[in-house]
């Protein structure tokens, strides 16, 4: 399974790190800090699934979501500390195929991932 994951914080980076290493070690991580790189690597890449972060420093996730759904259905999970109805109803429309709130348990974490 490779999986690209979008996110600047890098304890959330590590987290998910530490999960897929013991849960999943066969996956293989990639990471980016930008939206607009993630879109392009979707493009120019094959991903299994992507881990999209809201709170991103160049374009808010939830447009990065609308792009990738410009091409693509890859499955695509919402990892934020955004709890607000807006914002989960929003990535919903847009086709988000899961949405998690940090801080996240690992065992609920995995059981998304490996429900791709």
């Amino acid at each position: 399974m490779k999986i690209l994951l979008v996110e600047d914080d890098i304890g959330t980076v590590d987290s998910i790190k530490f999960c897929l290493e013991i849960y999943k070690p066969e996956a293989t991580l990639v990471v980016t800090d930008r939206g607009m790189e993630s879109v392009q690597k979707l493009k120019s890449e094959v991903f299994d699934c992507v881990l999209i972060d809201l709170g991103l420093p160049d374009i808010d996730g939830l447009e990065v979501l609308k792009r990738i759904r410009e091409f693509s259905q890859i499955p695509a999970i919402i990892v934020t500390a955004r709890h607000q109805k807006e914002s989960i109803s929003l990535a919903s429309q847009l086709g988000a195929t899961k949405y998690i709130t940090k801080p996240f348990d690992h065992r609920d974490f995995m059981a998304s991932v490996n429900s791709l």
